[in-house]
């Protein structure tokens, strides 16, 4: 009998795309600055793989082919000297290459911080607050008028219902038909949990994470 009109909420819903268009943007930049570090780091893999190959060819050849030359014993030790200085540039150059990486995301926070919290801020024109305020005030609105109508047609039937009613003895005699007329006769039936109020603050907590709480389920009779 009420439904609530989603209209508004589902165009949005279908119009949102895009919301995080700037931070997107931000990230992307990050990565293709990330993709230089990543880029460096396997060029200098692939010089430590290299001169640890070429380090332990020489060596090699010292120990066997040289052994006998002083000259080139004395060369191919020059050479691994040549080695392995290059090879402590590389590793300074391997250990400044992880301090650029955090240098770059140090780089990056506020920026994605605060390009973040602007897209961020789209979602506040989804007034939680308000809707749930409305549709409380119109469920019960509604709720009321119809009760209302309830009791509004009834009251031409109380003048002469009255004359049954104020004769205790007839009444004393028909207690059911007593009880069919009172106060509260005309109020709708309820029989929903009388602890919960028309929206508990728990199940909203649960919408505005972008879930529903488990008690809450689709009445069946709704339920295509």
């Amino acid at each position: 009998m009420i439904q609530i009109d989603r209209t508004a909420v589902d165009a949005a819903i279908e119009n949102m795309g895009g919301m995080f268009t700037a931070t997107e943007k931000v990230l992307a930049e990050y990565e293709a600055e990330k993709k230089v570090l990543e880029n460096r780091g396997e060029g200098l893999n692939k010089k430590i793989a290299e001169l640890q190959e070429e380090h332990a060819a020489t060596m090699i050849d010292r120990e066997t082919v040289a052994k006998d030359s002083i000259s080139d014993y004395i060369f191919l030790t020059q050479k691994m000297k040549q080695l392995d200085d290059e090879m402590t540039t590389v590793l300074s150059l391997e250990d400044q290459l992880k301090e650029n990486f955090k240098l770059l995301q140090r780089k990056y926070i506020p920026i994605i911080q605060s390009t973040y919290g602007e897209d961020l801020t789209a979602k506040n024109e989804f007034d939680v607050k308000h809707a749930v305020d409305l549709m409380r005030y119109e469920l019960l609105k509604a709720i009321s008028d119809y009760a209302s109508e309830v009791r509004k047609q009834q009251q031409p039937l109380l003048p002469l219902i009255g004359e049954f009613l104020d004769d205790e003895e007839l009444m004393n005699n028909n207690r059911s038909f007593k009880r069919l007329f009172d106060f509260d006769s005309t109020y709708l039936s309820y029989l929903g949990d009388p602890s919960n109020t028309v929206l508990a603050k728990n199940h909203i907590h649960y919408a505005i994470g972008g879930s529903l709480h488990p008690d809450i389920r689709k009445p069946k009779k709704d339920v295509e």
